[in-house]
């Protein structure tokens, strides 16, 4: 699942595949983060929850800082 179509200042795209996460962020769109996750359904899930945010414009939402805390976390562990 490919999810692009979303407001984000730092992120361009979101890829989720088996047990892979594939990140484009708007400061190179020619180079593609790849991270090994270990449970996609749950971040599938929070994924989505936080691009609802996003949608609504509350101001709660925003993906790139989602996707920090998530790395920071060692939910997503960045393939090399």
């Amino acid at each position: 699942m490919i999810y692009n179509n979303f407001n984000s200042s730092a992120v361009k795209s979101v890829e989720i595949l088996d047990n892979l996460v594939k990140v484009v962020y708007n400061s190179d769109i020619n180079k593609e983060y790849t991270f090994s996750c270990q449970n996609v359904d749950e971040f599938q899930d929070q994924l989505s929850a936080e691009l609802i945010d996003v949608e609504l414009n509350n101001g709660k939402g925003s993906v790139g800082r989602f996707l920090f805390q998530q790395i920071s976390n060692g939910r997503l562990v960045e393939s090399k």
